[in-house]
């Protein structure tokens, strides 16, 4: 299995080569860099792969949205392809076709030289390939939706509404203090969110969103977490 950081990498380098890809969702920042040399911006790169996303996922029978959950558990093209009962070859030549079509419309137009809409064909397949086999690391709990959970169970805990919490924490408190100012465990509040914490995990578990060891690891790191989030103050 690819590490996140190996099939970032990957991403990017197949974002290097088909640049053209960007007209998919009309990208036109994608295609001023394809005219120019270095690599492509970050959202040109991220215009690209919602452009193999929307291929794939066309040809799989499935929305993008759908098809980006999949992806997120862990799960790579190829294995999507064979739980849906598709062949993984047809979706190579599915995203190889789209790629083609893409080219030779912004060659049509100018945007891109015979020579580099060329070299971008030939290695579409060979890119395609890999982008199909890549298995992303499984996510594990959302940040945003972990931090709102936490947050939640934080004012649960201190008899306050999340607006209320917010409030005060903007206003410089750190949680310690607001729960000190309301008359509240500080050990007790840590408790709380440990517990919110290993809820999460232990769903993102049963829902095949994470796998045992990586929860494992989560839950081990997460007393000191919560003690440096207890005591942060944005003073």
């Amino acid at each position: 299995m690819l590490t996140r950081s190996r099939y970032r990498r990957g991403m990017k380098r197949i974002s290097i080569v088909l640049l053209a890809l960007a007209v998919l969702v009309g990208g036109a920042s994608a295609v001023a860099v394809a005219k120019g040399p270095g690599k492509p911006s970050p959202k040109a790169a991220k215009a690209q792969q919602r452009g193999l996303l929307q291929a794939a996922a066309t040809y799989l029978g499935v929305t993008p949205a759908a098809l980006r959950t999949e992806l997120r558990s862990g799960k790579s093209l190829a294995q999507v392809a064979t739980a849906k009962g598709k062949s993984a070859d047809g979706l190579k030549a599915a995203l190889v076709a789209a790629i083609k079509t893409k080219v030779d419309a912004a060659k049509a137009a100018g945007k891109l030289n015979a020579a580099r809409a060329d070299r971008l064909l030939q290695r579409a397949p060979q890119l395609v390939q890999r982008l199909v086999n890549a298995t992303p690391r499984a996510r594990a709990v959302r940040a945003k939706g972990a931090r709102g959970g936490l947050l939640k169970a934080a004012a649960t805990y201190l008899g306050l509404t999340n607006a209320q919490l917010v409030t005060d924490l903007r206003a410089g408190k750190s949680l310690a203090q607001v729960a000190t100012a309301k008359s509240k465990s500080v050990d007790g509040l840590k408790q709380a969110l440990l517990a919110a914490l290993k809820q999460k995990v232990d769903a993102a578990v049963a829902a095949g969103r994470l796998d045992a060891a990586r929860a494992q690891k989560l839950l081990e790191r997460a007393p000191a977490h919560i003690e440096r989030l207890v005591n942060r103050s944005r003073s």
